[in-house]
């Protein structure tokens, strides 16, 4: 345990300047972003701009996770890491740990900014939700963080790493859409199942759930508000809350990625550092969910088929880093003939 502490203070103390920045640079932005929302104040509409506490937020989630284990994927940092005498299911929770730590740092600051300047503007904003949206939106940044973590995690370079990130990102929103729009449609069109997935397919974006929430407490916060008088209208923040119970599956995302993460770090060969990124997250499945569910998008045979199907290739060619592609890549970029197939005929 003296070990642990030891190397938590390290890694705190060695990402202490980068903490700092990064509140000092949120900081900033929240109270530009704040100030300017709030000087739009009239009557039939007052905004918080408390919007920026999740771009800050999902932004914090995203980067330190890349910053707090690059080094691992250089083999030549490794030798100084494993140094420590601390083993690898210890040393995987202090870079977790540590991470959070300062994102939770950074955004606290950031949201006691904001906060501050919209106390000033009590009379139009019904600020005791305030407390409760950080409470939640710290929930959702350890879901987002443990998401990241673990996909991070999973490759061999930075390089890889950070498209790895960026793909995941988006590739859940994509299946869905695909799934329902060219499969659900075929089968289960004009049924309650139909309409009730209608809004869905947006909850597969990884900062949908930040997103989401602070749309509902926006709805919550900004009381001086009027809502559109027309039949059937339902806003965002009604939507969302009657599809509270995502929060609970990318909650289980969150613990999944987070266990997920530690797994895989202590399991993780330091000769893997650099190599190619084989995990099963990684191309290995990226390039066929991408590359299949866009293709089921389009009927014919045209333009966009033919550069999705070089997209794939592409796609091949910077995973095996190597022009000459294994059997296993073509035949996997052959079968999305049978996603155009598949798409035309649904």
């Amino acid at each position: 345990m003296k070990v642990f502490k030891r190397y938590l203070c390290y890694r705190l103390e060695n990402s202490a300047l980068r903490t700092i920045v990064f509140t000092v640079i949120s900081a900033i932005l929240t109270w530009i972003t704040v100030s300017e929302s709030t000087g739009r104040l009239h009557v039939q509409y007052n905004e918080t701009g408390i919007y920026v506490l999740a771009i800050v937020l999902g932004t914090l989630c995203t980067l330190i996770p890349i910053l707090e284990l690059s080094a691992f994927k250089n083999r030549r940092n490794l030798d100084t890491l494993y140094f420590f005498p601390i083993n690898r299911g210890k040393m995987a929770l202090v870079h977790y740990i540590s991470g959070f730590i300062q994102i939770l740092f950074a955004y606290t600051v950031t949201f006691i900014v904001a906060y501050a300047y919209l106390a000033a503007q009590t009379s139009y904003f019904a600020l005791g939700y305030m407390p409760l949206y950080y409470l939640f939106s710290i929930l959702i940044g350890f879901v987002m963080y443990s998401f990241f973590m673990f996909i991070f995690g999973q490759a061999n370079t930075v390089a890889d790493g950070v498209v790895f990130c960026v793909l995941w990102m988006f590739v859940i929103f994509i299946v869905m859409q695909t799934f329902r729009g060219e499969i659900l449609r075929h089968f289960l069109r004009d049924t309650d199942f139909w309409e009730n997935t209608s809004d869905l397919s947006g909850w597969g974006i990884a900062y949908s759930p930040i997103n989401n929430l602070t749309v509902i407490f926006q709805d919550l916060i900004e009381i001086n508000h009027i809502e559109p008088d027309y039949p059937y209208y339902i806003s965002y923040a009604e939507r969302y809350i009657n599809q509270a119970y995502m929060f609970f599956v990318w909650g289980a995302i969150g613990i999944a990625s987070a266990v997920g993460y530690v797994v895989a770090f202590v399991k993780k060969g330091a000769e893997k550092a650099g190599e190619i990124s084989s995990s099963l997250f990684g191309y290995k499945l990226l390039i066929p969910l991408y590359g299949y569910s866009l293709l089921m998008m389009y009927e014919n045979l045209d333009f966009m088929t033919v550069l999705i199907f070089v997209a794939m290739v592409i796609g091949y060619i910077i995973y095996r880093r190597s022009f000459k592609l294994k059997a296993s890549d073509l035949i996997f970029t052959g079968c999305g003939a049978l996603a155009v197939i598949l798409g035309a005929m649904l």
